[in-house]
């Protein structure tokens, strides 16, 4: 699952054993073949485009962008100046060939003149495919380069940019003192937010003089764990590692003081345990006090080159990567094994990489049922493992759930599984070992000849195997196998690809091709040699549905198989049989036996298939549907041709045997056979919100072969069941695990908690008196079990899409930041996309979809079912205390009634959270204070319907009671004022002060306050002036265009939500809703207001730690610069920090330098709630700056 979580970051690279992305972003022409003419031409040449940021495509000789004129048919597509915040120039493939208008049924066609245009309808003239192959624009993508250092906080670069009146479509040195590539993150680049682009040089980084080590700290960054992943790959890097306590002191101490919270690259493999993403050895735990996951994110660079020598070695030693092993399966304890491994000069294996495990398990003659003692022991230290030889621990490949925290004397480690994963034993247990020692760099005269019949090649089985020397395309190197009587190799097995891994994971290379395409139809993977497939091993993402040519991968990921366009140019590895050797007979074709009754045959499979249905309460998830398959004796079915397709004639979905087993591999079946057929729907599979790793076969009655869609594991479905033919199905067990059980009442007992589900639609207020009624609180969630068995719950009666949404207990605030209303503390998320929301701002109660359990934010007043939870089971005859009204009086200018207080004043109201009106008397309660003024006055109350999904009220109360006009339109929201001796609005007052060729009053000096003070005092009335921040950008700034520089504001003023200011009787400044009508005060002044500057000259400082050795960047904004600093410290310190840096804490002067805060604090909102800023609280309000916003 993707962390949807946002840190600090640190970078590094590890330089041989990351594997980056595999893209293809060069430069492309495109053809219509039905006309012949190019996608775009300059003369008598085809432009090459390229795919760049934003779904848009880039002209790199033109520097413009392909756009639309418009969104209609017939709108014109040509070269525009690139911008992307415009929809008219993103783009999107189509069934491989057709580019259309993002998100929009228009597609681009070649018309007769050579001009190209929007059409709603696609035929020959649409076709568009890269010159020179049938592959279209898509096959080609664009990659992402997120930024390091400068002040972007690790942003995505934007190409093309605009600097200094110059278009940039690559990463440029142009103004750099250092030479390093830079990008800017925006277009034009007007908040000058840059970032150095990923490179794999050294420069710059910190070296660690006795490992080695390079680390490149980048404490501005603001990445996900997925996106710091991806950034560090692309400095051919990893996440750290960290396999000694030295090298966690030595980190802790690069970073310094502070609570700074990191990632790191431990992640959790469910068939390996705890794995560092780089490939080291889990072999050193520091989790902190509580935990079982950690917080944070480190990147380290490390270089390391190696090749393989094998050496000499007399048989029966085998050599390999310098070393000669020797498989002995005489039964030993582990230190008997380790005396006979001495005895001969050597010592118990160790397994340095993934190319010697392969090694082991694929050249020492290792057998699946073998238990073989290795090295690896942490008999001197507990639960630090090292090897008995005494080198460094570099690679470890545990068993799921090993290595064991015990301490019952599991301390010694043997390889076992068809895989050869380890697993820690009594050291006193007896089993075969496997020995190791150095070759000798001279022929012993005693080499055993393990390649015999491969003139010069390498043997394994009955093949030889070559690497070619040079880089080829993928049908260049077909071709050229070819010409030395051989082929692309085709692998059949897990040994036979874990010896290919033998030959060349430690190449420096990334990809290898071996013999298998899906050129000819994007669902059919082939061999060169054979259209037989019988074994597969995709890498993360893969195949996708995409074509083009597979390619084995190096280094940490070696083995795993990359789906890469056609053309790229990589070195290969070609294959046929030894000299001597004669092809394995095929077995004698027999009849399969007849599939038992109710079962279909799949294709000519000796398979039988079945599909399961039944009522909704009967579904399975995808989990529950493959044990049961295999407790009747079969498995989830896997489907390998089209015509498997067409065996079932019913129209609905159902699961199959396809899923993504782990996080670091790419699709496979349950049952072990290949994936080399492929049907999904089209954009599919999309794995929507990371959660998405089963298959289900989708079919209507109008489509018979139907189609793939990929799901949440955990939904509920049909079943398809395959079984070998002559197999009689098993009756299903009975022995269910009963995950819950049910009260008499209808409360569902869980793990010792209960939970009630309630499918009656009410407000949050009125869902949550039921669930305190009966001893509990709406819910609180967590873990992502507990989240998972209750959206499993509500998801099997989802019937329309009011049952599909239960509240639940968690509020939210205005900010975002959430709370268990039952007091729990909040260590489980589950939100969608885009949540939580704050839109309208009444959006505080969240509830579970019932489309994967995710949660979305509601105003509190809207009817849904709703989920109660408490920890134990009451006496029946136990009720709950009666809810006691409060008493108590009213503040002064408020009025009672009931437990509701009310103030009325019409110089100003609350819009924020306005009063709710939930019954007739309070109608009365409120209209009565009325009664002296007139018909006309307007009062606001608090419903609303800004969330488009009805009319609620803003704090969330239950809407019983309305009362509506019988015409009511849309409101006029007008805040204008004026002033004079007649009590007008502001806008009126404005107006009749502009009538006498003047202005409301802006009091910019001593005099022209105290004097407006005067006239306040002198008719014991409050004063307009000219301030209203509705007509000045939302902040306040004289009507006539002066800047507010001596204000005189009352305690707790100025007020967010009022925008325009009075001088009261008292003489201060007080904000009102502008509509309230008061006298005013208007004022001619000869002087001419500034205009406002959009040059601002001077550069941002560099700012260097010299303590820490840590760079800052200031980042500029019109004529100010502004740092960010990421340490958890009180105001004070904030405050002297800032100025130790040169600056001082922030003042915000309008809403477009707070958007330009918010914009960088919002990176960093999951890790850190708030930053200081310069304004502050004295005992008369708030203070240090003249506050204008």
């Amino acid at each position: 699952m993707m962390l949807p979580r946002i840190s600090l970051a640190v970078f590094g690279l590890f330089i041989t054993t990351c594997q980056c992305s595999t893209t293809n972003d060069s430069p492309f022409s495109l053809m219509n073949k039905a006309t012949g003419f190019c996608l775009l031409k300059r003369v008598s040449r085809c432009l090459d485009l390229r795919w760049t940021t934003d779904d848009r495509l880039y002209v790199t000789t033109t520097k413009k962008c392909l756009g639309a004129q418009g969104k209609s048919i017939g709108s014109e597509v040509s070269l525009y100046d690139c911008d992307d915040k415009s929809d008219l120039q993103k783009w999107e493939c189509r069934n491989g060939t057709l580019l259309a208008l993002k998100n929009n049924n228009l597609f681009i066609e070649m018309k007769a003149d050579e001009t190209i245009a929007l059409s709603k309808t696609t035929g020959p003239n649409n076709q568009f495919t890269i010159t020179g192959t049938s592959s279209g624009a898509c096959t080609r993508t664009y990659r992402e380069l997120f930024t390091i250092e400068g002040n972007a906080l690790g942003k995505i670069c934007m190409f093309p940019f605009l600097y200094k009146d110059r278009w940039y479509g690559d990463c440029t040195t142009f103004d750099s003192s250092t030479k390093r590539p830079w990008c800017a993150v925006e277009t034009k680049f007007e908040r000058e937010q840059w970032g150095y682009c990923p490179t794999t040089s050294t420069d710059h980084w910190r070296k660690n003089l006795i490992t080695g080590a390079y680390y490149q700290l980048n404490i501005q960054s603001s990445l996900t764990w997925g996106q710091a992943d991806t950034s560090c790959k692309q400095q051919a890097a990893s996440l750290v590692s960290i396999v000694e306590p030295s090298e966690q002191a030595l980190i802790s101490a690069l970073l310094g003081a502070g609570r700074k919270k990191l990632w790191i690259g431990l992640v959790l493999d469910p068939e390996h345990g705890w794995q560092w993403t780089d490939g080291k050895p889990f072999r050193y735990l520091r989790w902190d006090s509580g935990k079982s996951s950690l917080q944070g994110r480190i990147l380290i660079y490390l270089f390391f080159s190696s090749s393989v020598e094998q050496g000499f070695c007399s048989a029966p030693w085998i050599p390999y990567n310098g070393h000669c092993f020797h498989l002995q399966r005489n039964a030993q304890t582990w230190s008997g094994a380790q005396k006979a491994c001495r005895a001969e000069g050597g010592d118990l294996a160790t397994v340095r990489n993934v190319e010697d495990q392969s090694f082991v398990i694929s050249q020492l003659g290792y057998a699946s049922t073998d238990e073989l003692w290795i090295g690896l022991n942490d008999i001197r230290t507990e639960g630090l493992f090292d090897w008995s030889d005494q080198s460094h621990v570099s690679f470890t490949s545990w068993e799921y759930g090993k290595p064991g925290l015990s301490t019952d004397g599991d301390d010694c480690v043997l390889i076992r599984g068809e895989n050869g994963n380890w697993a820690d034993r009594s050291c006193d247990e007896q089993h075969g070992f496997i020995c190791m020692k150095q070759s000798s760099t001279e022929s012993t005269g005693n080499e055993p000849d393990i390649d015999i019949g491969c003139k010069g090649w390498k043997k394994h089985g009955s093949y030889c195997y070559f690497v070619g020397t040079e880089t080829k395309t993928f049908s260049q190197a077909s071709e050229d196998c070819k010409s030395s009587n051989s082929y692309l190799a085709d692998v059949s097995n897990g040994v036979d690809n874990a010896f290919l891994v033998s030959l060349v994971g430690l190449r420096p290379e990334k990809h290898f091709w071996i013999g298998l395409s899906n050129q000819k139809n994007i669902d059919v993977f082939e061999w060169t040699n054979s259209p037989t497939v019988r074994f597969t091993h995709w890498n993360s993402q893969m195949p996708g549905y995409q074509q083009g040519c597979v390619a084995m991968t190096t280094g940490v990921l070696a083995g795993l198989w990359d789906l890469l366009p056609c053309t790229n140019k990589e070195k290969y590895i070609c294959k046929y049989m030894a000299e001597g050797m004669v092809p394995t007979a095929p077995p004698p074709t027999v009849a399969p036996p007849k599939c038992p009754e109710g079962w279909t045959r799949v294709g000519t499979k000796a398979m039988c298939a079945k599909f399961f249905t039944g009522p909704r309460s009967e579904e399975k998830t995808w989990f529950e549907a493959r044990d049961y398959c295999r407790a009747i004796g079969g498995d989830l079915l896997s489907i390998h041709s089209s015509a498997e397709l067409r065996l079932f004639r019913y129209s609905g979905k159902a699961w199959i045997g396809l899923h993504i087993p782990e996080t670091t591999t790419g699709y496979a079946w349950t049952d072990g056979s290949p994936v080399n057929f492929q049907h999904w729907q089209e954009g599919e599979p999309n794995n929507f919100n990371n959660a998405e790793s089963c298959a289900e076969f989708v079919i209507h009655n109008w489509d018979e072969e139907g189609s793939w869609n990929d799901l949440n594991c955990d939904s509920y479905n049909d079943w398809l069941c395959q079984i070998r033919a002559g197999v009689t199905p098993k009756l299903p067990s009975n022995n269910t695990v009963v995950e819950f059980n049910t009260t008499s009442d209808g409360w569902l007992e869980r793990r010792g908690n209960q939970y009630y589900i309630n499918r009656m639609s009410m407000p949050m207020e009125d869902a949550r008196h039921f669930c305190q009624q009966r001893h509990s609180d709406l819910v609180s969630i967590t873990s992502k079990e507990e989240n998972v068995f209750l959206w499993k719950q509500v998801n099997i009666y989802v019937f329309n899409l009011s049952y599909g949404r239960y509240y639940i207990g968690l509020s939210v605030d205005l900010d975002g930041s959430a709370w268990w209303m039952d007091g729990t503390p909040v260590s489980f998320r589950r939100w969608d996309e885009d949540q939580p929301s704050t839109s309208g701002f009444d959006q505080n109660c969240v509830f579970m979809s019932y489309h994967m359990g995710f949660w979305r934010t509601s105003n509190c007043g809207r009817e849904l079912s709703f989920i109660c939870k408490r920890g134990r089971m009451l006496p029946t005859n136990t009720t709950a205390a009666p809810t006691v009204a409060p008493t108590g009086g009213c503040p002064k200018r408020w009025m009672k009634f009931g437990t509701k207080v009310r103030l009325l004043n019409l110089y100003f109201r609350e819009v924020f959270k306005m009063t709710t009106l939930q019954q007739r008397p309070t109608i009365k309660f409120y209209i009565e204070p009325l009664f002296g003024f007139k018909s006309s006055t307007d009062l606001w109350i608090g419903l609303n319907a800004i969330s488009q999904e009805g009319f609620f009220w803003t704090d969330g109360k239950k809407r019983q009671y309305t009362n509506w006009g019988y015409s009511v339109t849309n409101p006029l929201y007008n805040y204008h004022i004026k002033i004079n001796t007649q009590n007008l609005t502001w806008d009126d007052a404005q107006k009749r002060c502009n009538a006498e060729k003047a202005n409301l009053a802006s009091l910019r000096n001593d005099w022209t306050q105290a004097y407006v003070e005067l006239l306040a005092i002198k008719l014991n009335s409050p004063l307009w002036i000219g301030l209203n921040k509705q007509q000045t950008g939302g902040y306040f700034k004289y009507i006539d265009g002066w800047h507010l520089n001596n204000a005189g504001w009352a305690e707790f003023e100025p007020s967010r939500d009022k925008p325009c200011v009075y001088v009261d009787v008292d003489g201060k400044w007080r904000t009102a809703f502008c509509n309230v009508t008061i006298k005013s005060a208007c004022m001619q002044s000869t002087e001419v207001a500034p205009t406002e500057s959009t040059i601002f000259p001077g550069n941002c400082p560099e700012d260097t730690d010299l303590e820490y050795q840590q760079s800052y960047t200031w980042l500029p904004y019109r004529g100010y610069c502004y740092l960010f600093i990421q340490d958890e410290i009180e105001w004070a310190d904030a405050a002297s920090s800032c100025v130790r840096h040169g600056g001082v804490l922030a003042s915000i002067e309008d809403p477009s330098e707070q958007e330009f805060i918010k914009g960088f604090v919002t990176n960093f909102k999951d890790r850190h709630n708030s930053f200081w800023i310069g304004l502050f609280k004295t005992h008369k309000g708030m203070a240090t700056i003249s506050v204008i916003f």
